[in-house]
């Protein structure tokens, strides 16, 4: 009988590969972040690549040895990066992680009733609600809190502080004042920010007066933003 030995160098084996990422990887802009990526078998030996399922890789990503480096990275890096290990045996390896970049942007307010509409007026002794909403990413990490001319406001029997169901509203808080009296005048802010860090803040102003309902947004503390002053006018 004739027997053949098949030595291991000649033996052909699919390739596998190992990420040594967390997944989802979530950074604040301006990091450097490294997805590294490792052959654990195959034979002939695999070649690593990076791919990016929206598209082509950033042009600042640097590739070496199945490591693929992001520095300085931004919101529009953000998105499933997948190492795929190929060394034409079977099927080539792949295994992706998703990179989610902290952002806080598009602070708006609204007023319920709305006092820019004539025919809706506060009134002393009605129910006032300011909500307001933010972009928040990723947003479980979203947080606010409510200020009444620059100090911390609680929720209270008078005043209750709630967050709307993401489902409905996403990145939304209310504040509801229940009988709205003259001692309730005054500036309203709400602070939106990320549990995280790294961020700057996004603040609402809502100033509530006997003639006027005025806002502006600003974050802290690299962008200011200001929207349009409107006049709200109180009746008694």
């Amino acid at each position: 009988s004739v027997s053949f030995k098949v030595s291991s160098s000649d033996a052909q084996t699919p390739a596998s590969i190992k990420l040594l990422v967390e997944d989802p990887i979530v950074v604040n802009p301006g990091q450097t972040v490294s997805l590294v990526c490792i052959s654990t078998g195959g034979e002939p030996a695999p070649s690593l690549n990076w791919t990016l399922s929206s598209g082509s890789l950033p042009q600042k990503s640097l590739m070496k040895d199945g490591t693929l480096t992001l520095p300085s990275i931004a919101s529009e890096d953000a998105g499933v990066y997948s190492c795929v290990a190929s060394n034409n045996v079977g099927n080539p390896a792949k295994k992706s992680t998703t990179i989610i970049v902290r952002a806080l942007k598009k602070g708006r307010f609204w007023i319920t009733p709305d006092p820019y509409h004539n025919d809706d007026n506060i009134q002393i002794g009605r129910e006032v609600k300011i909500s307001c909403q933010v972009e928040a990413t990723p947003p479980e990490e979203l947080q606010f809190s409510w200020l009444k001319n620059g100090r911390a406001l609680r929720s209270s029997e008078r005043m209750v502080i709630t967050q709307t169901d993401p489902d409905i509203s996403p990145g939304t808080t209310n504040l509801d004042i229940i009988d709205l009296k003259f001692t309730d005048f005054g500036t309203y802010t709400c602070v939106a920010s990320l549990r995280g860090g790294g961020i700057p803040e996004i603040s609402i102003d809502v100033n509530i007066s006997s003639t006027t309902g005025e806002s502006h947004t600003h974050a802290h503390p690299h962008t200011h933003r200001r929207s349009e002053i409107r006049e709200a006018h109180l009746s008694g």
